[in-house]
C-alpha cells in the first residue's frame, strides 16, 4: 500500500474527471417495448450514434449496464489525436501505401469530426489544439519516426510535424531519458468527463432515450429485426448497434471474442503552480511514448496538475498501490515531481484488436464499432456517427475501415488470460528500445 507521504489527505480512488463531471443519478426506468434502433453502450461511441439517429428523426434507445459513461469514456486520458496505433511505416508493408494512406486520412477525419462536433454543439470540455510530443526512447526509434513522417509526406498524407533533437526535448524531462522525439500538430486535449457529459446532454435533448443500469442479456434475431433481453424487459428493434469496446458483454459473444480489454491506469497530482506545470508540459502539449507499452503525460484542463498514465495487465484493484507505482514511473521521467502528492488514481478498460486496428461493420445484422487501440475519443465519436449513417442507409457512412476482416484467435472467449505474458513480452521489447 502507498504511504501517506504519497497521497493527499483527500485522495480519491476515482477518475479525476468526475470532479467536474459527477456521475449522473441512477434512474430506474424500463426500456420501451419497441424501438427503431437499440444502441448497446452509453459511452462516447453509443451517444455519438444515438445523436446522429435522433437528429435524423429515428427513435434511438441506448442501453447501458452501468451509469452512462461509467467505462472508458470518462476514464481515458482526454487525448484528441489524429492517429491509429500503427505508425504509417508499419502499415505500408501489410496494407500497401494506398490503403495505409486512406486509413491515416480517416484518422485525421475522425479528429476533425470530433473537434467540429465540440464547436458545433458548444460542448464546454476545455478543448485545446495543443499538438503532441511523441517521445523516442532511442535513436533507432527517432530514426523510425523521422522516416514515417517523410513517407507520409511523399504519399500526400497530411503530416504537420517536425522532429525534435535530444537537446530540444522538454527540459523538465530527465536528461538522456529520451532521444528527442516528434511533435505532431493538430492534436488536442479535452476534459474527458465534460466531453461525455456534453454528448449525453445533446443526445437526450434530441430525443434519444438513455436507460442506465440495464444490462443487455441477449440479442436475438427475429424475422424482421431483433429482440433485446434485459432485466427490465424485452425490446423489439429494427436495428442494433453494439458500442461497448472493452466492456463488451457475453450477449455479443462474436464481438467479445475480437476485442482484448486492457486496463489503463492514471494518476493526478495535487495542485501545482501553473508555471511549474508549464515547465513540465510547455504549451500544454501532452506527451506519449513511442513504445509497445507506453506511458503518457499531460496537464489538466487549467494547467494546475499533471496527469500521468500507463497500460497494465494488472486487475483494477488496490489503486493506492498502483498510484505509488505510477508515481515512481512519472518521477523517472520528470525528476522534479519527486515529493509531489497524488490526489486521484483510477483505471478503465481500453480494447485492442488482434490486428491493432479499429473496426466497424455488421455481423449477422448487428452493427458494431469498436477496438479503438488507444484512439477511442476521436475514432469512436467518428465511427459511432458513421455506424448510425449505415443504419440510416446514408452513402456518407462509408469509411476506410469498412469491409475489413475482424480477426480473433482460437480458444479466445473474451477473457484475456494471456495478458500478463503479452505485457511481459512487450516490456522486454521496450527495454531493447531504450537501449537501441
Amino acid at each position: 500500500m502507498a504511504s501517506g507521504r504519497v497521497l493527499t489527505g483527500d485522495f480519491r480512488a476515482a477518475p479525476y474527471w468526475w470532479d467536474l463531471a459527477p456521475r449522473p443519478e441512477r434512474t430506474e426506468s424500463a426500456p420501451p417495448g419497441e424501438a427503431e434502433t437499440v444502441v448497446v453502450g452509453a459511452g462516447n461511441v453509443g451517444l455519438s450514434a444515438a445523436l446522429t439517429l435522433a437528429r435524423r428523426g429515428q427513435q434511438a434507445v441506448v442501453l447501458d449496464a452501468e451509469a452512462a459513461g461509467h467505462g472508458a469514456s470518462t476514464r481515458n486520458a482526454g487525448y484528441l489525436g489524429r492517429q491509429v496505433w500503427h505508425k504509417y511505416g508499419h502499415m505500408v508493408p501489410k496494407l500497401g501505401r494506398e490503403r495505409a494512406a486512406a486509413i491515416c486520412r480517416a484518422a485525421i477525419a475522425a479528429h476533425d469530426y470530433a473537434a467540429s462536433l465540440i464547436e458545433r454543439e458548444q460542448i464546454a470540455c476545455f478543448y485545446r489544439n495543443t499538438g503532441r510530443f511523441i517521445a523516442a526512447p532511442s535513436k533507432r526509434v527517432w530514426d523510425e519516426l523521422a522516416r514515417d513522417l517523410a513517407m507520409m509526406r511523399e504519399d500526400g498524407v497530411p503530416a504537420d510535424g517536425e522532429m525534435v533533437e535530444p537537446d530540444d526535448a522538454p527540459p523538465a524531462y530527465r536528461k538522456g531519458h529520451y532521444h528527442g522525439g516528434q511533435i505532431l500538430r493538430g492534436n488536442g486535449t479535452i476534459h474527458a468527463g465534460l466531453y461525455h457529459a456534453g454528448l449525453l446532454d445533446r443526445a437526450r435533448r434530441e430525443g434519444a432515450q438513455i436507460v442506465d443500469h440495464c444490462p443487455v442479456q441477449a440479442i436475438e434475431r427475429t424475422g424482421s429485426g431483433f429482440r433485446i433481453a434485459t432485466p427490465r424487459g424485452t425490446v423489439k428493434a429494427g436495428h442494433v448497434i453494439v458500442a461497448t469496446n472493452g466492456y463488451t458483454p457475453k450477449a455479443a459473444q462474436w464481438l467479445r471474442r475480437r476485442v482484448v480489454p486492457v486496463d489503463a491506469f492514471m494518476i493526478a497530482t495535487e495542485p501545482l503552480p501553473p508555471d511549474r506545470v508549464e515547465h513540465i508540459a510547455p504549451g500544454a502539449k501532452p506527451m506519449v511514448e513511442h513504445r509497445y507499452s507506453p506511458c503518457w503525460l499531460r496537464p489538466n484542463e487549467d494547467g494546475t496538475r499533471i496527469l500521468f498514465g500507463g497500460l497494465s495487465a494488472e486487475p483494477p484493484a488496490e489503486l493506492e498501490r498502483k498510484a505509488r507505482a505510477l508515481r515512481d514511473a512519472m518521477v523517472q521521467i520528470v525528476p522534479s515531481l519527486e515529493g509531489v502528492k497524488l490526489s486521484h488514481c483510477w483505471t478503465g478498460k481500453t480494447a485492442f484488436t488482434f490486428d491493432m486496428m479499429p473496426h466497424t461493420g455488421s455481423h449477422d445484422g448487428v452493427e458494431y464499432a469498436m477496438g479503438w487501440c488507444g484512439s477511442g475519443v476521436p475514432m469512436g465519436t467518428y465511427l459511432g456517427h458513421k455506424t448510425a449513417l449505415r443504419v440510416l442507409g446514408d452513402p456518407e457512412a462509408a469509411s476506410a475501415f469498412d469491409g475489413r476482416p475482424f480477426p480473433s484467435v482460437p480458444l479466445y472467449t473474451g477473457r484475456p488470460w494471456f495478458l500478463p505474458l503479452a505485457v511481459a513480452w512487450h516490456k522486454r521489447k521496450d527495454r531493447r528500445l531504450f537501449k537501441g
